[in-house]
């Protein structure tokens, strides 16, 4: 609660009174219900591009609209936000702040908790609710008071599904990207229908023991399925579809790619972790480097280098590259040391047996016997290491191990058996500075000895 010796505006307001219901209307990513009071005007606002979103960003966003006449449309502008995880995991939280009698601009200014018991007293009747899984902005700006709960598909605002669908009706059929974004996007719905239908059911359950869930209606319900659940797509055709997609340069590829990411997809990418070399201090990574080649910067990025500059590019003196080799970009920023900033893959493309591992600056490198380098494998949260007792060197000597016998051999995952001791040993003993390289012969005795 705001700290200004004034109660809040909802606590002040005349109840047992009908208020009328204006419109609803729409502000950067916000819906706005809003209705009048005697008192002034009453804001009931969802996100749409967030379970929970900003009070203050949506009040921001009426001021930016509105300008000085604001405060003659709102006095008050209440957010509903997803279920709390803790205490009431079924009723969703409202967050107020008061537009009259603002005495800033701060984070916290004139915000505070509210119910919906006390907000359903204000407006006269009970106020809508969409659960995030179910906010259509359509559905919501359609709404009017004792409509029954509209039916629309269950989809999260943060996982939008469209260019999913949008990519697979442009590919021919039967192709593993088409397959894979169709997939991918039954999966979604499939997820996002079972935890609204759960979340409903927990809020009826609050609402018949007479919790705060009681005071609210529901603004819509989901889609049924109409569809048995799908197999699991093989993962051969997730990576090739993924294989296919991060090397297109077009914006719905780019839109795919980022549901994929916040999905967790990205594990069938062949690229894994972020990898670093620094050619103007380690020579291995120098050695690396010389096959780089320059990038075609006049075409738009594919997705694996917009992916690439949005993590790295400082936008001053840079280059971007393409390691012909394995088709992976490569970032070059200049300066003392320059640094090379790319992915490591998820499997190394070659039938070439490891013929040394070197361990040099920050990169963990692996030679094969046609003398070719690659970085190590290495899946995003599962670092690679040495010199320390950390699940890095952990991980590393799984790797090691595994390599030795199949150099096409994925980067490790969380649930990866113990490495042989005399290998987690010989790693854990290696000196982080410098340069190290063991040889295969030396590799394989500490992993027998």
């Amino acid at each position: 609660m705001d700290d200004s010796g004034e109660a809040p505006w909802l606590s002040q307001a005349a109840t047992g009174q009908t208020a009328v219901f204006d419109q609803a209307e729409c502000v950067d990513g916000y819906v706005v219900l809003r209705w009048t009071t005697s008192q002034g005007g009453v804001g009931l606002a969802h996100s749409l591009h967030d379970g929970n979103g900003s009070v203050r960003a949506v009040t921001s966003a009426l001021h930016r609209k509105h300008g000085h006449r604001v405060a003659d449309r709102y006095a008050c502008v209440v957010l509903a936000q997803s279920a709390p995880q803790t205490a009431h995991p079924s009723v969703p939280q409202l967050v107020a702040r008061d537009i009259v009698g603002e005495q800033g601009d701060g984070d916290q200014a004139n915000q505070y908790d509210t119910t919906w018991q006390r907000l359903a007293a204000v407006l006269g009747h009970r106020p809508p609710y969409w659960f995030a899984a179910l906010r259509d902005r359509d559905a919501i700006t359609a709404w009017r008071p004792g409509a029954p709960p509209a039916v629309v598909p269950a989809c999260h605002v943060t996982n939008p599904v469209a260019a999913l669908a949008e990519l697979a009706a442009e590919e021919p059929d039967g192709s593993p990207a088409a397959r894979l974004c169709r997939h991918l996007a039954r999966q979604i719905r499939s997820r996002d229908h079972a935890a609204v239908t759960r979340h409903i059911s927990e809020l009826h359950q609050n609402a018949a023991a007479g919790g705060d869930g009681a005071h609210l209606v529901l603004g819509a319900v989901p889609t049924e399925l109409r569809r048995e659940e799908d197999r699991e797509l093989p993962e051969m055709v997730r990576r090739a579809g993924w294989l296919a997609i991060t090397e297109r340069r077009d914006h719905l590829a780019y839109r795919a790619a980022d549901v994929a990411q916040r999905w967790g997809a990205g594990r069938d990418w062949h690229t894994g972790a972020s990898a670093t070399a620094r050619p103007t201090v380690c020579p291995t990574a120098h050695e690396w480097a010389q096959r780089l080649v320059a990038d075609d910067r006049i075409q738009a990025p594919t997705v694996l280098e917009k992916e690439l500059l949005e993590s790295f590019s400082d936008r001053r003196t840079e280059v971007l590259l393409q390691d012909p080799v394995t088709g992976v970009p490569a970032l070059y920023r200049l300066g003392r040391p320059g640094t090379v900033y790319t992915y490591a893959l998820q499997r190394l493309p070659t039938h070439a047996p490891l013929a040394a591992l070197i361990l040099s600056d920050t990169a963990c490198w692996i030679r094969t016997e046609d003398g070719m380098l690659w970085f190590a494998p290495e899946q995003e949260g599962r670092a690679v290491g040495w010199g320390c007792s950390g699940t890095g060197c952990h991980t590393l000597a799984q790797l090691v191990d595994r390599l030795l016998d199949d150099i096409c051999a994925p980067a490790m995952e969380q649930q990866a058996l113990q490495p042989p001791r005399g290998l987690l040993d010989l790693l854990r003993d290696t000196p982080r500075a410098g340069s190290t390289t063991y040889t295969r012969a030396r590799l394989i005795a500490a992993r027998t000895g």
